[in-house]
């Protein structure tokens, strides 16, 4: 019996974000993946056939976690769960059985249409996903259940402590991404010991992700069955907080396609991180009020995000 194709694990607890409907709605558009949501939110919209709700409080899905990985696993906040990623694939084994591929997302997206850019026949050659050239994505990775990536987790240097202690250490981006694809490590020093401080942010920037390929080459990236490749979904921020000359802070989702107002092109989800509150920038973000879409609307007419917020589309 053929195996379903992939499984997205998150983990969310305290109150669904104000855009959950159009995010849920964005994710059953993706029919080829299973979304299992482990949350004490209450959801009572649409249900998707591809989505399931896990309902467990946040105390009890840690103590499952404590069980699992036989640590003390007691945080104070529930961001520290980002912590967990690479260890979903064990924690949630029996889950996951049935399934070709785990993966792990963020809440803070709009989905396109994933299938368009990882298509059966990429699935089929490669292990490992990610939408950066660098590292794994904390927004979506997706990773090939066999027994070698659900147990690489215990290979991070003092996990243990790492996932006790109350400090968020990215895991998923930084340890975890130098298990799968060890070259990463002097890759990112090269680039800021070397590129940012002879060349400065913005042309360092360039320069590094066109070079990406080359690395990818130099250390035979596709042995490996890695499929690193950015995807460019999140727009970047001068430090004056202005956007990156060449993003675009206007993003339209329609028919469950992602696009925007300066690049002609199609993209795979939009994650709009700049634009909320979040630990990366604490004064620039959303304020009050800034979800302007119907309830009941049918997002099929298209819904637009800028620096505003969402909109319907014009």
């Amino acid at each position: 019996m053929k195996k379903n194709r992939i499984a997205i694990i998150i983990p969310y607890f305290g109150k669904f974000p104000e855009w959950a409907d159009l995010y849920f709605y964005s994710c059953a558009q993706n029919s080829f993946i299973d979304w299992h949501i482990f949350t004490d939110c209450n959801y009572t919209s649409k249900s998707y056939s591809n989505i399931s709700i896990h309902k467990i409080s946040f105390e009890d899905y840690c103590k499952n976690v404590s069980d699992e990985l036989k640590i003390s696993f007691n945080p104070a906040s529930a961001y520290k769960l980002c912590d967990l990623k690479p260890f979903y694939g064990f924690i949630h084994r029996n889950l996951l059985d049935s399934y070709e591929f785990w993966g792990f997302a963020d809440m803070d997206i709009v989905w396109g249409d994933i299938a368009k850019f990882y298509t059966d026949e990429l699935l089929d050659r490669y292990d490992v996903f990610s939408t950066h050239n660098d590292r794994m994505s904390g927004h979506l990775s997706i990773i090939r259940s066999n027994e070698h990536y659900r147990n690489l987790c215990f290979k991070i240097n003092n996990w243990q402590h790492k996932l006790e202690d109350s400090a968020n250490y990215a895991l998923d981006e930084a340890d975890f991404s130098r298990l799968i694809f060890p070259e990463s490590k002097n890759i990112g020093k090269f680039y800021r010991q070397v590129m940012m401080k002879t060349m400065g942010w913005k042309y360092s920037w360039q320069t590094y992700y066109t070079l990406f390929p080359i690395f990818h080459k130099l250390f035979r990236h596709k042995r490996k069955r890695l499929y690193f490749k950015e995807q460019h979904t999140t727009p970047i921020l001068n430090a004056d907080g202005r956007l990156y000359k060449y993003e675009s802070d206007t993003w339209f989702y329609q028919k469950g396609k992602i696009f925007n107002d300066r690049i002609d092109k199609e993209y795979i989800y939009f994650h709009f991180m700049i634009y909320k509150k979040n630990s990366f920038r604490r004064d620039l973000f959303w304020n009050e009020n800034y979800y302007h879409i119907p309830q009941n609307y049918d997002y099929s007419h298209g819904v637009e995000i800028n620096k505003q917020g969402f909109f319907v589309k014009k």
